[in-house]
């Protein structure tokens, strides 16, 4: 290690304990803290994420920061980081610890809020909170604004560096014209199968949840699972990978594809070179390289006709042995069936991206002011008519089903989609190396989790766009993700 690069790790270690601590009561309040605790819990998670903030606005810290950039003998990894904290430090200079709690205020009431309303489907009781975190996603946006960029590319950029809406929209809109002439062209020719009891209790839901994660190879040493109103995962240190799930007891099916979603975001965190924590770049993905391990592990590798036989086994020894009478076609069209719902978190592959597109185009009028806090139900209603031919009769179904928006994480949704994209590109490089297809039907995970070690965690810090070439050896190619649906389907 450079002796520049050295002079910064007692901050650097710092910032991580703290970010644990972050982490710890994120995933308390989400999953355990008494409802009456909630807003004490969340002022102290709103003090500890200034501390960690003032750090950026350390005199000492931002000159190490600067002699270290200057350093050409930094690696690859240390000179990300240094990259990363400049970038930081220059938000942070501009942002004063009152405001800066201020958001955290907002954030932490406007979920507190969200999870009431949305039990209620009262848009209206959370429209003030909502429009709090608006206003400060702006702010925010404005400050990191650069010349050429649109308010929404700004949140864009934090999400997912060098993205703007001139290339999303360049992506999505041919992907979307495709995605609306396949889809009838698909339900038309739908198969239809007798369909099982999919109502199970949460004890054998949770007991197909940790067969699941051993399947794919999570390590529960180094995690936890619990349930909660939104599923997600976190990367709370090197030995601490957690993930939640929410148990919908009319079909199961919804967090036993949550459980594979957030475990492949989790076997990302748990599988990083020991060389990206030496540098301190681990969780330096951006959202879309994060979702597309997730959506990985639950669509691509999840929802595989190859995986079908191993499925059998699993759900009869779990839920119920009837499954073992089911054959692999029967339990492929389970669980990819093609079918316009609402809910983006149980639709299947086929529509998925609809879902992230009207949500993408409702954010970015958003933020850059075209479209109103309270005009957001119609607006969303309206989209998910035209898209998806479903009609939204409950904002619980509707606009106020994802906890993105609670927090002010604009720009985060376009990353599942990409992820999309992004995980099209990486099967088909993969298959080139180790035949997935025998793996899968075998149910051995390890020699793929060790290609995607080698070849793609390793590289994951990297910017989306270098990250994407190493692994595939090309640039974002979304004519991937359109083969691999008209292969499927």
């Amino acid at each position: 290690m450079n002796e520049s690069f050295e002079a910064l790790t007692p901050y650097l270690e710092k910032k991580r304990r703290l970010h644990y601590l972050i982490c710890l009561l994120n995933y308390d309040i989400a999953t355990a803290c008494p409802e009456d605790s909630i807003e004490d819990l969340s002022d102290i998670f709103g003090s500890i994420d200034v501390e960690a903030a003032s750090i950026l606005q350390d005199p000492e810290y931002i000159a190490l920061i600067k002699n270290a950039a200057k350093d050409p003998n930094l690696n690859d990894l240390e000179r990300r980081l240094v990259e990363h904290e400049l970038e930081s430090i220059e938000f942070m200079e501009k942002v004063s610890p009152k405001q800066l709690a201020l958001w955290n205020k907002h954030a932490s009431k406007s979920g507190e809020i969200w999870r009431k309303a949305k039990a209620k489907g009262d848009f209206s009781m959370w429209l003030p909170h909502l429009k709090n975190v608006v206003e400060d996603a702006r702010e925010k946006a404005k400050i990191r604004q650069k010349e050429g960029q649109t308010l929404y590319d700004a949140c864009l950029s934090f999400y997912e560096p060098d993205c703007n809406e001139a290339f999303l929209d360049s992506i999505f809109d041919p992907l979307k014209e495709y995605l609306l002439k396949k889809i009838p062209e698909v339900l038309s020719k739908k198969k239809t199968i007798e369909m099982p009891n999919l109502a199970y209790p949460k004890v054998k839901q949770e007991a197909l949840s940790y067969r699941l994660l051993n399947l794919i190879g999570y390590n529960l040493k180094k995690g936890a699972l619990r349930e909660s109103e939104h599923p997600f995962s976190d990367n709370l240190s090197r030995n601490d990978a957690r993930i939640t799930t929410n148990y919908d007891l009319n079909d199961f099916r919804s967090s036993m594809f949550s459980v594979l979603h957030e475990g492949g975001h989790a076997l990302e965190f748990q599988h990083w070179p020991k060389e990206q924590y030496e540098s301190y770049v681990e969780g330096f993905a951006s959202m879309a390289i994060c979702e597309t391990h997730s959506r990985f592990f639950e669509n691509i590798l999840g929802r595989s006709k190859a995986l079908m036989p191993m499925y059998r086994k699993i759900l009869s020894e779990t839920l119920d042995p009837s499954f073992e009478s089911l054959s692999d076609e029967e339990l492929f069209t389970l669980f990819n069936d093609v079918k316009l719902i609402a809910n983006r978190c149980d639709s299947d592959e086929l529509t998925y991206s609809l879902h992230i597109i009207l949500r993408y185009e409702i954010e970015k009028d958003l933020i850059n002011g075209k479209l109103n806090v309270e005009d957001i139900p119609a607006r969303w209603n309206q989209l998910t008519k035209e898209y998806l031919g479903v009609e939204i009769t409950n904002d619980r179904d509707g606009c106020m089903q994802d906890v993105h928006w609670t927090d002010g994480s604009f720009g985060y949704f376009p990353s599942y989609a990409l992820g999309n994209l992004y995980g099209a590109m990486i099967l088909e490089r993969m298959k080139e190396d180790i035949d997935v297809d025998a793996l899968l039907f075998k149910g051995d995970f390890k020699p793929i989790l060790d290609w995607l070690s080698k070849h793609d965690f390793a590289y994951d810090y990297r910017k989306p766009n270098e990250w994407i070439r190493k692994v595939t050896g090309k640039s974002l190619d979304p004519n991937a993700f359109v083969r691999y649906l008209e292969q499927k389907y």
